[in-house]
């Protein structure tokens, strides 16, 4: 038990560091699906005093480049107010041949207070947005269970859902996030296409060494680079 304390107090310690000093955290991921890669992952987190940024950059990278194409940015800002990380505006857009979307949510007083996105959505929203009291954009939420949060609820803007950290057999830095309470905005089925999440965390670094994202059937697997 004192070994467990020491490196949660450990690895907040050096995160709040990191957070003081208003540096960037950067790391590179190799993303493969069936033991082919298929894209790269930039993700960076900055800190400016009570004030953050996060953002992902995604691309098609590897041998199926030519006939499998793909770019997505995701972009996250907000404040910190006694560790923990508010939302306050999320963003992404996704680029294949096929599509192109974009999504913005904004949040207000621990509330959503809009979301826009294109093109538009021409169902009707079968959640009341205001009734989503406590949520979080999916990297803000990802970043306070990496800052030792136990859940997270979430909104990414297609859909709403809690993040869930279960124990793992394994060492104390390796954790399974379940996906829980899973409902889609503009659908009536409640399919899960987003399942679990396993994710490395080394203690003297913020962002994960690796992550396994089970989607749809499929698993991603990002490995730092």
């Amino acid at each position: 038990m004192r070994l467990l304390f020491k490196s949660v107090f450990l690895s907040t310690a050096v995160f709040l560091s990191l957070c003081v000093s208003g540096e960037e955290v950067l790391s590179t991921y190799d993303v493969s699906t069936k033991g082919i890669k298929i894209g790269e992952l930039v993700w960076s987190l900055q800190k400016e005093n009570d004030t953050y940024k996060i953002k992902i950059k995604l691309k098609n990278k590897g041998l199926l480049s030519v006939i499998y194409k793909f770019n997505g940015e995701y972009f996250s800002v907000g404040k910190i107010k006694d560790g923990l990380f508010i939302s306050q505006n999320y963003s992404h857009k996704w680029l294949t041949k096929k599509k192109n979307k974009e999504m913005n949510v904004t949040f207000h007083n621990g509330g959503v207070s809009s979301l826009s996105q294109k093109p538009a959505e021409t169902e009707f929203a079968r959640i009341n947005l205001s009734d989503l009291v406590g949520f979080s954009d999916p990297l803000t939420s990802f970043i306070n269970i990496l800052n030792n949060n136990p859940s997270s609820d979430t909104i990414d803007g297609r859909r709403v859902y809690k993040m869930q950290v279960v124990e793992n057999l394994g060492g104390v830095e390796d954790k399974t996030i379940l996906i829980k309470n899973y409902k889609n905005i503009w659908a009536d089925h409640k399919r899960n296409d987003l399942e679990k999440i396993i994710f490395t965390k080394q203690q003297n670094f913020m962002l994960p060494e690796s992550l396994e994202i089970y989607f749809k059937g499929s698993v991603f697997k990002l490995y730092k680079t």
